[in-house]
């Protein structure tokens, strides 16, 4: 592994008071407490669902409308990620404990989030303990790769930042809570039409779609995936995060080839991601980083 790379200085500062271990330590101890907090976490989760749902009972449409465009605030943010990362970790059997796994992907993870778009966010890092080949993200800042796809990658720096930073794009643009959103925008248009219309039922009926909430959003998540646009916007996005920080722009490109070439179980590797073909051809044509 390359040793090339330079901190930026906001995790330089973090590295004077503490090691790396301390930090993933730390990181781990929170997503502990996710896990002892199960029952309040699904609590939480259908609280947040049940609200969503429930436009038919509030006097105050218009402001559900209004909060569907603006978005979710950090707070909401916050609540929905805790909820998706447990149920992600739940999923993927755990998460990976080896120490020097552990600090890889957190010094390259928190170097790619301080100049991402959103460095504030508390990001935290972790590696699934999980034999298929895959990544996945949650708002508020929570990265996960499994340890099928960190072994795929565990001989480039280069490769793992650009797998990290594609899972950072999707946090920094918002995709997941687009779709939260997008839910409660329709939601409270839906109550209004239902208002000043007569066929109540049949408005409700052809809206009802759009009506995702939270299990909607991890069914997206660990089933079907984003779709084929927002992915192929978070490779873009990504790319250009790793290169912003130094790493090499042909890194995605030739992840994505070499997982192609080795002919892997699709159902077992970037199951929830367009088809390599397609994220391929949709990245330039950079060389290859030289071997580290």
């Amino acid at each position: 592994m390359s040793a090339r790379r330079i901190l930026p200085a906001g995790f330089a500062v973090a590295l004077a008071f503490g090691s790396l271990a301390s930090i993933a330590h730390a990181q781990f101890g929170g997503l502990d407490k996710l896990r002892q907090g199960i029952d309040k976490a699904k609590s939480t989760t259908q609280s947040v669902t049940d609200t969503s749902r429930k436009v038919a009972d509030t006097a105050k449409d218009a402001s559900k409308v209004a909060k569907g465009v603006m978005g979710i605030g950090p707070e909401e943010e916050k609540l929905i990620g805790e909820s998706v990362a447990l149920e992600i970790i739940g999923k993927y059997g755990g998460l990976v404990r080896d120490d020097a796994i552990v600090k890889r992907v957190n010094l390259l993870g928190q170097a790619l989030a301080y100049y991402s778009t959103r460095p504030a966010l508390p990001w935290t890092f972790a590696v699934l303990d999980s034999a298929s080949v895959n990544g996945f993200s949650a708002p508020g800042g929570y990265v996960f790769i499994t340890r099928g796809l960190y072994d795929a990658v565990a001989g480039s720096d280069d490769a793992l930042a650009a797998i990290l930073a594609h899972e950072i794009a999707h946090i920094t643009e918002r995709h997941a809570l687009k779709i939260i959103a997008r839910a409660e925008f329709v939601a409270g248009t839906t109550t209004l039409a239902v208002k000043n219309n007569a066929t109540a039922a049949q408005v409700q009926s052809q809206l009802s779609q759009f009506d995702t909430g939270i299990a909607d959003l991890l069914k997206t998540l660990l089933e079907k995936g984003f779709d084929p646009k927002t992915e192929l916007a978070a490779d873009k996005t990504g790319r250009a995060l790793a290169v912003t920080v130094g790493y090499a722009p042909g890194a995605l490109r030739q992840v994505l080839v070499q997982l192609q070439q080795k002919k892997s179980d699709p159902n077992a590797t970037f199951s929830t991601h367009p088809p390599l073909a397609d994220r391929i051809k949709n990245l330039p044509n950079d060389p290859a980083p030289a071997s580290q």
